[in-house]
Formats: structure tokens, C-alpha cells, sequence
């Protein structure tokens, strides 16, 4: 095996669990209200308006930080910014078991996300300086698998929790607090253990640090030297580089599109299950085990099987239109037995989750440096509207007709259409098109 190979599988093990527990706990903080409003929509007196509104709040605070969050994580320390995040973010979630007013929520869900802001930018900028084009894909997947796995850990610890009232506190307010807890506690782990960079890395040897970081390097100049103007790379040398090109702007629209039903999904999913079920909120929190343990494993392998063909776009497509079928399903499917509602969740949760690796994939396919760091931040942003879009509405549909059926409907059509503008992307290219370039060169010549 070669010092590189070496070097690579060092750093799936060294730095991807940490990136993938900081994701799981991220989540269970950001999506804990779904479980918790199961009791604490009664207790607070919230309607479905008000609950989606709350819900989206989170958004409108994350928006703020999306490109400078990125861009710090480049120019400054990718692992700093995190545990800065991860601290302050556990602080506020700590906080959510003792609101008892409406406007309270707001206002934490605003702070929560204006806390978590610049997250995910720093995660995939961090994965830019560790890992090679080839391996990027699956990286990403293993990271947002923490998103599914949130998912079946939240499942069963809501159940848990859901059901006590100690020290007087009702088993939503424990669920803030233990989640809360945990992502302070875990920010400073990774304070103390993680590196931030290959060349700090005390886990690689010297020759290990270089073949790792001439490879990044050379990937990275191969990509700034043969841009050819907003139809495959664009070069690293501006933030503000990745924000003028149409590229960045098509995969943003689409993460709007895509934003408004993975949120609505993600907060609504528990309160969608029991209203059609009726199950108990422990039975719901269990079910939720099986289709996010499911989507987890499909986030992986089309992550993998995106890496090895090096094919991007439709690896994203297929995977939304997946959960659109799912989503149809889910409002006008049968629902005469639970195994109808499990499969219908399970294919929702498959298609709303697998598209992670091939779809973050693709900023760092045609931009590098510092261009696709402002790509990915303002990606990240224009998402992140639909997160407050997404829920909102799903919360003003549900009061105004008194089901989740339109909504849902509202969801798939978003779906689609984000589907449409992926796939309308340029064709990734297996050569380099500093390859390209010189063949073309060398044939005039």
C-alpha cells in the first residue's frame, strides 16, 4: 500500500467520526422540537402555525453566518469554528427546557440558529483539506449519515424521555437539556483531539502529511489552471468568485426547492405519523427507528456509488424524485395497517436523505479554494430559506384545511422541480479539463 493510501485511510478513521458525532448531535438539537412538540404544543398552548413558524425561526438566524462561516473555516480554522458553534449551540438548546411563552420559542429557535450558523459550510470546507476528489462523495455521505442516525438515536431517547417528569420537569423540557448537554460536552472533545489541518495531524508521519497534501494541492491547481468560463471549474482565488457563477446559483435554487420539504418532513414527520396513526408518542419515537436507520444505508452506498463512477447529478436527482414518490405515498397511499405507514415513511426518509454525498459533491466539482467556499456558503444559505419556508407553510396549510395532505403535495412539487435544475447542470468530466485543454492544444499544433 502506498504512503498516500495509507494517509487517506488514516483520515476516514481520525476525522470523520468526530465530524459524524458533531452531525448526529447537531441534528437531535436542531429537530428535537418534532419529538418535544408531541407534548409541548399542548403544554405551551402552540398552535401548528405557530410551531412551524417557531420552527423555521431556526433559518432565519442560520442564514446570517452561512458565507462568513465558511470563509472563517478557510482563512482562519475550520476546527475552531466548530466548537465555537458547537458550545453556544448547546447553550442554547440547554435553554429550551425553561421557555413558557410563544415568543420565548421564537427567540431561541432564532438564537439556535444563529448559533449553528456556518455548520455545515465549515464541515465541508474541513473535508476539502482532507480528502482527495475521489473520496470526497463518500466523506460527505459519512458525515450526513449523522443526519439519519440523529433520527434513530432521537427516536428511542424522545420515547425515553418523553414519558418522566423529574424534579418537577416535563419530559420535553429533560429532552432539551440532555441533547443540549451533550453537544457542549462533545465541542470540547473535539477542541482537544481533533486536527484541523493534515500538516498539524500527529497521527501521520511526515511522508504521510506530504503525500496527502501535495495530492489535495495538485487536484486543487489541476481545477484553478483550466477554467473555462461558467461551464465546468471555477478558479479558487476570490470568496466572491463562487458567487457569481450561474453554476452556484442553479445548486442554491435547488437546495431552496429541496430545503422546503426536507424541513417541513424533518419537523413535521412525528406529528404527521401520529395523526394518521394514532399511535402513542413512545410507539412513534420507536417507529422512527426503521425508515432513518434505512435512509442512513442508502445515504452511504449511492454516496459510494457516486464516488465510483464519478457521477453527481443524477445520483442527486433520482434520490429527491425517490422521496417524492414516498411523500405522495404518505398522503394518499393506504393507511389501513402500519406496515402501509412504515413503508411509506421508509421510501420519504430513503429519497430525502441519500442525496447528501453526491449533492455536496458537486460545489467542489466545479469550484475549489476560496470560490467554492463562498459557493458553498451561499448554497447553504439559499437552503436554509426553504428551511423557514418549508415548515411555515407546512404549519399555515395544516390549520387552514385541517390536514397534512396539501402540504405534502406542496413538498413534492418543490421536489421536482429541484430535481429539474440538478440535472440542468453541466455534465461532470472524468478528465481534467487541464487535460482537456492540452489535447486540444497539441491537435491545432
Amino acid at each position: 500500500m502506498s504512503t498516500f493510501d495509507v494517509a487517506r485511510r488514516k483520515t476516514f478513521s481520525h476525522i470523520l467520526p468526530w465530524l459524524f458525532a458533531a452531525y448526529v448531535v447537531a441534528f437531535l438539537d436542531r429537530t428535537n422540537i418534532g419529538y418535544a412538540a408531541l407534548s409541548m404544543n399542548q403544554e405551551l398552548g402552540l398552535t401548528s402555525e405557530m410551531f412551524g413558524f417557531g420552527a423555521g425561526l431556526f433559518s432565519v438566524g442560520y442564514w446570517l453566518l452561512e458565507i462568513p462561516g465558511a470563509i472563517l473555516s478557510e482563512r482562519w480554522s475550520a476546527k475552531l469554528w466548530l466548537v465555537r458553534i458547537m458550545i453556544t449551540w448547546g447553550i442554547v438548546v440547554v435553554l429550551f427546557a425553561f421557555i413558557q411563552s410563544d415568543w420565548q420559542f421564537y427567540l431561541l429557535r432564532f438564537l439556535l440558529g444563529l448559533a449553528e450558523g456556518g455548520f455545515v459550510p465549515g464541515v465541508l470546507v474541513m473535508l476539502g483539506h482532507w480528502f482527495v476528489d475521489k473520496d470526497r462523495a463518500q466523506a460527505v455521505s459519512l458525515f450526513y449519515i449523522g443526519l439519519p442516525i440523529s433520527q434513530v438515536i432521537g427516536g428511542p431517547l424522545a420515547a425515553l424521555l418523553l414519558g418522566v417528569k423529574w424534579l418537577g420537569l416535563s419530559g420535553w423540557k429533560w429532552l432539551f437539556l440532555v441533547e443540549g448537554s451533550l453537544a457542549i460536552i462533545l465541542g470540547v472533545a473535539i477542541l482537544i483531539w481533533m486536527s484541523n489541518r493534515p500538516e498539524e495531524a500527529a497521527w501521520l508521519t511526515e511522508d504521510e502529511k506530504k503525500a496527502l497534501i501535495d495530492t489535495i494541492e495538485r487536484e486543487k491547481m489541476m481545477k484553478d489552471q483550466s477554467w473555462p468560463e461558467d461551464t465546468q471549474r471555477a478558479g479558487s482565488s476570490h470568496w466572491w468568485y463562487g458567487l457569481k457563477s450561474s453554476i452556484t446559483w442553479r445548486i442554491a435554487v435547488s437546495m431552496f426547492l429541496l430545503g422546503i420539504g426536507f424541513y417541513g418532513f424533518n419537523y413535521f414527520v412525528q406529528t404527521i405519523t401520529k395523526e394518521i396513526s394514532g399511535l402513542t408518542n413512545t410507539s412513534i419515537g420507536l417507529l422512527m427507528v426503521v425508515p432513518f436507520g434505512l435512509a442512513a444505508l442508502a445515504l452511504y452506498l449511492n454516496g459510494k456509488h457516486s464516488d465510483r463512477t464519478g457521477e453527481r447529478r443524477y445520483h442527486t436527482a433520482l434520490s429527491w424524485l425517490i422521496g417524492a414518490v414516498g411523500l405522495l405515498l404518505l398522503a394518499y397511499g393506504p393507511h389501513d395497517h402500519v406496515l402501509w405507514l412504515l413503508l411509506w415513511l421508509s421510501i420519504s426518509a430513503i429519497g430525502l436523505n441519500a442525496y447528501f454525498g453526491s449533492f455536496w459533491a458537486l460545489p467542489q466539482t466545479y469550484l475549489t479554494g476560496l470560490g467554492a467556499a463562498g459557493a458553498i456558503g451561499l448554497i447553504n444559505l439559499v437552503g436554509n430559506i426553504g428551511g423557514f419556508v418549508g415548515p411555515y407553510a407546512t404549519g399555515v396549510i395544516r390549520d387552514r384545511f385541517g390536514s397534512f395532505d396539501l402540504a405534502l403535495v406542496f413538498w413534492v412539487i418543490m421536489l421536482v422541480l429541484g430535481a429539474a435544475l440538478i440535472v440542468s447542470l453541466p455534465k461532470e468530466t472524468k478528465t481534467p479539463i487541464i487535460h482537456q485543454r492540452q489535447t486540444i492544444e497539441q491537435s491545432k499544433t
